[in-house]
């Protein structure tokens, strides 16, 4: 449900193709929501038939012709009804297969732990780069559907995912250390 509404919101900002979509959730909230090119032509084909987003086709001198979905009145009316109607509790997923897995890893061993953690450390590092990317693009991004005030909202989210990854790199720090000052009776952590 949300990610139709999150291609409603991204085409109200401008018309936009399934590529420059795409594109759009890539570079900016991937962090804290994705979708697969399937899913956003899906969502747009099923938008469009309600009557919430209209399409032409543009032709395009690099290669195939261009689709471009533009947002109605219906659509905007239904966007800003989704957004005024937020629910007192808003699920952030609380579901977490890493975690889940970490949990049973006991019957793996340590040494599969501290492995597990170094890997996904380096994911956080990386998440922490993709984020500083995402601020880089901000400015972009804003100039490019001309409303430099997105901005503004932009970064509110952008610093949560911030403190998101920067709590998880402490959190995997602070577990291998944890780990590595184990007891020398414990098997082996170096790996």
């Amino acid at each position: 449900m949300s990610l139709s509404y999150a291609i409603l919101g991204l085409i109200n900002y401008k018309p936009m193709t399934g590529y420059d979509l795409k594109k759009f959730f890539d570079d900016s909230i991937n962090f804290f929501w994705s979708a697969q090119t399937s899913q956003i032509y899906r969502e747009l084909k099923t938008w469009e038939q309600k009557g919430c987003i209209v399409s032409s086709v543009q032709a395009s001198e690099k290669g195939p012709d261009k689709r471009i979905y533009s947002i109605t009145e219906q659509g905007m009316e239904s966007l800003k009804n989704w957004l005024s109607d937020m629910p007192d509790e808003v699920d952030e997923d609380n579901r977490n297969a890493f975690l889940l897995r970490l949990f049973l890893l006991s019957q793996l061993g340590v040494e599969e732990l501290v492995f597990q953690l170094k890997k996904r450390l380096k994911k956080y590092r990386r998440d922490l780069q993709n984020l500083k990317d995402v601020e880089g693009k901000m400015q972009e991004y804003a100039h490019m559907i001309g409303k430099q005030e997105e901005v503004h909202f932009w970064k509110i989210i952008l610093s949560r995912g911030f403190h998101d990854v920067e709590s998880h790199i402490h959190w995997a720090e602070e577990s291998l250390e944890y780990l590595e000052n184990l007891p020398k009776d414990k098997p082996n952590l170096n790996n």
